[in-house]
């Protein structure tokens, strides 16, 4: 899966939505869904993004690691996609382009067993759905 960089340079060009890409600096702490003003650089670049493509449409879905229960798991999910959109909304997307949804703790990008591994799972993802 390609990385938020590569968002602009799919938009510009001519290949057909859908298309997936990962946050490459974006993961939330254990049992959080707040962007840490670390993290907040990139969602701004996304942001910058998505303002020179006013067409384009995106889903944001939320991950969790492994722990805790998979009801837990998904409330948490689909609020760390909120608190993405909230922050895009914020720099001025508007909030009827995004869509957001939860992953829960489906689709493991690292190992739950590590916990770098679950770090990694604390991620989002986002998707181009139309442009």
């Amino acid at each position: 899966m390609a990385g938020t960089s590569s968002l602009d340079s799919y938009l510009a060009g001519n290949e057909p939505a859908p298309r997936s890409f990962q946050f490459e600096k974006l993961n939330f702490d254990t049992a959080n869904s707040n962007v840490r003003p670390a993290d907040a650089a990139e969602v701004n670049e996304i942001a910058t993004v998505l303002k020179q493509y006013g067409n384009a449409h995106v889903r944001i879905a939320g991950y969790a690691d492994a722990r805790g229960s998979s009801a837990a798991n998904n409330a948490l999910g689909k609020a760390r996609a909120d608190a993405v959109k909230a922050a895009l909304v914020g720099q001025g997307i508007d909030a009827g382009r995004i869509e957001t949804v939860s992953g829960g703790e489906a689709d493991p990008v690292g190992n739950n067993a590590t916990t770098s591994g679950q770090a990694e799972n604390r991620r989002t993802e986002l998707v181009v759905t139309s442009r």
